[in-house]
């Protein structure tokens, strides 16, 4: 499996810099004393009143000390410019290491980096009633374990290379966008394929993107046509569930 680099960008064409707005530093919650802070990415130009959608970004798994400069990866730099220039906001919230923290004390962080878009929505200029995730990796789990007690209404998730763990797929969880890596290890696409077969069963939307010769981390470690093919469609798919007011 190709070697994961932090400081390798996507692999996704990027937009230029101007076209979105970056806030960078902003703090959600502390942990141990450490601050944990967001990054936002608005798209430029938005004209006041009409605040764009927002989309949270739950990243994976690394090194402790690695982690801490999870913000300015390529890979989520990328994102947050991809979906600015889409017209959504989008919202790099880093957490600490499951590792150093536990699973459950992580997972606690997602769900208050997710409250705080919600109810710092007026602050951070985004739409509180337009939210979605796009999780990677080990942020899959930590995202899954969340969705059915966080009272934040969400229009979507786009889980990505990642195991949904023990979420069971029931009514009232928002549509789902599954991306599988076929060479990825095996029991974790095992759990995608088990997950969406028991979403179809159960009546949640969900829509499973197979890449059969792709890796873990496609997006930044296979410059192919394919990776950047899903690359569009999970930014399709956040932006068709978004696009709507209700």
């Amino acid at each position: 499996m190709p070697r994961f680099d932090p400081a390798t960008p996507l692999v996704h064409p990027l937009p230029d810099p101007d076209r979105a707005e970056v806030r960078p530093g902003l703090v959600y919650a502390t942990a141990d004393g450490r601050e944990l802070a967001m990054d936002l990415y608005l798209p430029a130009g938005k004209a006041p009143g009409s605040p764009p959608p927002a989309v949270l970004l739950v990243h994976g798994e690394a090194d402790p000390a690695l982690l801490r400069g999870v913000r300015t990866w390529g890979q989520y730099t990328g994102w947050g410019r991809l979906l600015a220039a889409e017209g959504l906001a989008a919202v790099v919230a880093e957490h600490r290491a499951v590792a150093e923290a536990g699973f459950e004390a992580v997972a606690a962080e997602v769900a208050t980096a997710l409250a705080a878009v919600h109810d710092r929505a007026g602050e951070l200029g985004v739409d509180p009633d337009r939210l979605a995730v796009a999780a990677f990796s080990a942020g899959v789990p930590l995202t899954a374990a969340i969705l059915s007690r966080v009272p934040v209404p969400l229009r979507c998730a786009a889980l990505c290379y990642g195991p949904p763990g023990d979420l069971q797929p029931t009514p009232g969880l928002p549509p789902f966008l599954l991306v599988r890596a076929g060479q990825d290890y095996p029991d974790l696409n095992q759990s995608i394929d088990q997950f969406a077969a028991a979403a179809e069963a159960a009546g949640v939307p969900v829509d499973l993107v197979d890449l059969p010769d792709a890796h873990h981390a496609f997006d930044t470690v296979d410059d192919t046509d394919a990776s950047r093919a899903a690359i569009r469609r999970v930014l399709e798919f956040l932006g068709e569930h978004l696009s709507e007011r209700r």
